[in-house]
């Protein structure tokens, strides 16, 4: 499935007040809460100075005092810059949409606003736009290169579409952070391939991560309807005559276990999974009240 055009707003100047508004706020949360979502924080080596009277003995470091002919001890500061990556579902199942755009228009929109924030706040973004291959990448970095290259990147329609190998862009994780980073997987979890838990798993164990769960309603709940649909399954191509009335509770049961079973995923991880409803007009507000959350700041 391809797309000829897409309709996404990826301008910093020509976002709503109310954007912007939410973003600064993000802005804000995010500052100096690194510590409570990245795995191993902590200090990184900054130099040398002289040793004075109460500095730690263990912190002598006697080889560089013997070329100094001094005694210096070690320094070391905290890590200020973090790397953020969005991992970014671009397959046929995300260009499904019963509102004004598709997920994956909404998804773009969402991972754009959140990086903007991320780079006012000092860090650094990458992101790795996938389906069954990794069809665009940037490591990360910061500055207004990067949020042109992501702009163009997400505006180009020969990026979308295709089958989906969540596999296929675990290489790309593993060799774009090698400092504590953040990793932020975005996508609708649907047909996310076999065995898609283990690399959720995988990732967990070297950096923390989050999932950004975007549903359309046609995800959830059945149009309400008495007619009859033929329905064919997007990857095996399979076709079947529905009855909506017969199907929709089954249908919709199913839809929120598997919500439900997508989130205890990244529960048993210590992770989270925030879930972004397209038919919401205010789709940062999820997302800055998890972060929110998180820092403390509200409960529940």
């Amino acid at each position: 499935m391809r797309v000829k055009q897409l309709d996404l707003n990826l301008s910093p100047k020509v976002s709503s007040k109310e954007v912007k508004a939410r973003r600064r706020v993000l802005s804000r949360t995010l500052e100096g809460a690194w510590n409570a979502f990245v795995k191993g924080q902590g200090m990184e080596f900054a130099g040398f100075r002289k040793y004075t009277f109460g500095d730690d003995a263990s912190r002598i470091d006697w080889g560089a005092s013997l070329r100094a002919k001094d005694t210096l001890v070690r320094e070391f500061e905290e890590y200020k810059n973090v790397n953020v990556l969005f991992l970014f579902d671009v397959s046929d199942s995300m260009l499904l949409s019963s509102q004004k755009k598709l997920k994956a228009e909404y998804a773009a929109e969402i991972i754009f606003e959140v990086s903007l924030a991320i780079l006012d706040n000092g860090d650094s973004v990458g992101y790795a736009m996938f389906s069954d291959r990794v069809v665009n990448k940037q490591m990360p970095g910061v500055g207004s290169g990067l949020v042109s290259k992501m702009s163009y990147a997400f505006m180009d329609p020969r990026n979308y579409g295709g089958k989906k190998r969540f596999d296929k862009v675990m290489g790309v994780a593993n060799a774009f952070l090698s400092q504590p980073a953040l990793v932020i997987l975005v996508s609708d979890f649907i047909n996310l391939g076999k065995n898609w838990e283990q690399y959720i798993r995988m990732i967990a164990q070297k950096f923390d991560i989050i999932g950004i769960m975007v549903r359309d309603p046609r995800d959830a709940i059945f149009p309400e309807t008495a007619s009859q649909f033929l329905l064919e399954d997007p990857l095996s191509g399979e076709r079947i005559y529905v009855d909506v009335q017969q199907c929709k509770e089954i249908f919709e049961e199913h839809a929120q276990k598997e919500e439900e079973y997508i989130k205890n995923v990244f529960s048993s991880v210590n992770a989270s999974c925030v879930k972004i409803d397209t038919s919401n007009n205010d789709l940062l507000y999820p997302i800055l009240h998890h972060f929110q959350r998180r820092k403390g700041i509200i409960k529940g």
